[in-house]
């Protein structure tokens, strides 16, 4: 299967409100650093895009998305549907509930996960659904899966109509991920069998600062990195080898010699790279293209087991920005992803 590297800008829920929020600002703030420093193939929202899909609001979301250089999408959220069960207001400004695209060999399904209350798909959303993963493999493309709701969100039960149905679909086909909103914290999961991305909200955020994930896909590679209104400097992100969390078949570990891949993003010169295993020495990286660098990993030499990788990039006026994965390394090639979340979250205040 070939694909064309692919990366695209995950948004915290707005939940946008009146223009003097700090939801409001940091949303602006963070278009124009998407605008001239990220340059991704395209922008989704999460849903939650508005807090009471009120007409002064939308206005703030058009302010907003209206800015942006690249191509955009947005979820349904409940906010989005509040006192607007039937999503006319978001229909009106955005299109169809759920759809879906296709960017460099990867199909983009976006679902309406609040056709009932509190989380549902209707019987037509679910065969469509089913449908479009099935036309998706048969074209030989990669699935990736946007919903709002979040399945393993903390103090609430992800269950419904339709989520049965759902959940046969996610488990019996080749999903590459899913990436939700809904939870105001950032998490990952892993189930065994799929992985699962939601990024910390820009309104009223939980677990750190509100900001907005990046996401590289290539492959057999996926790599995500969080940037919030308080980081400065360079963006780091590591490509290659996976996170061990977001690995989930024999092909996502290092088994042997290979190499790291990073990539950066900085609004200043990068005057140094470098890459360093389990603490270790840190050693220069090699240039191989423009904001992207290798670093051999002596996966013979390496134990049975998970190891750790950091990257840092230091531009001209002396500030890092880094990376910092665990991988999983096994000369036998046999691996067994199994179910784990990072970080835990046992609360919220939003629920």
């Amino acid at each position: 299967m070939s694909t064309k590297p692919v990366v695209f800008v995950w948004s915290g829920d707005l939940h946008l409100e009146f223009p003097d929020r700090p939801n409001y600002q940091t949303a602006m703030w963070m278009v124009d650093e998407i605008n001239e420093l990220i340059k991704p193939d395209f922008v989704q929202f999460p849903g939650d895009n508005v807090q009471h899909a009120r007409e002064n609001e939308w206005e703030l979301f058009k302010n907003v998305t209206s800015k942006l250089k690249m191509p955009f999408h947005a979820l349904v959220g409940d906010h989005d549907a509040h006192h607007d069960p039937g999503c006319h207001s978001y229909q009106a400004r955005l299109g169809a509930t759920y759809n879906a695209f296709t960017v460099g060999g990867y199909r983009f399904i976006c679902l309406n996960t609040n056709q009932y209350k509190p989380v549902g798909l209707s019987e037509e959303q679910v065969i469509w659904f089913r449908y479009e993963v099935e036309a998706a493999r048969a074209r030989d493309e990669r699935v990736i899966v946007f919903q709002h709701h979040y399945p393993f969100k903390v103090c609430e039960y992800f269950d419904g109509p339709g989520l049965e149905e759902w959940r046969e679909v996610m488990q019996t086909r080749p999903i590459t991920a899913l990436f939700s909103g809904h939870t105001h914290y950032g998490q990952m999961a892993n189930d065994g069998r799929n992985v699962y991305v939601t990024t910390r909200s820009v309104g009223d955020p939980e677990g750190g600062p509100a900001g907005y994930a990046i996401v590289h896909l290539d492959d057999e590679d996926m790599a995500v990195t969080h940037r919030s209104r308080e980081d400065l400097g360079p963006i780091a992100l590591i490509t290659h080898p996976r996170r061990v969390i977001l690995a989930t078949k024999p092909a996502h570990i290092v088994t042997g010699p290979t190499e790291c891949h990073a990539r950066g993003w900085s609004a200043a010169p990068v005057t140094s790279a470098q890459a360093r295993i389990d603490e270790g020495a840190w050693g220069d990286m090699r240039e191989t293209d423009e904001m992207m660098w290798s670093f051999l990993i002596p996966g013979d030499m390496l134990a049975k087991g998970e190891h750790t990788l950091e990257v840092r990039l230091t531009d001209e006026n002396k500030d890092e920005g880094t990376d910092h994965i665990t991988f999983m390394c096994d000369l036998s090639g046999r691996f067994t992803a199994y179910p784990m979340v990072e970080p835990v979250v046992k609360g919220t205040n939003y629920c």
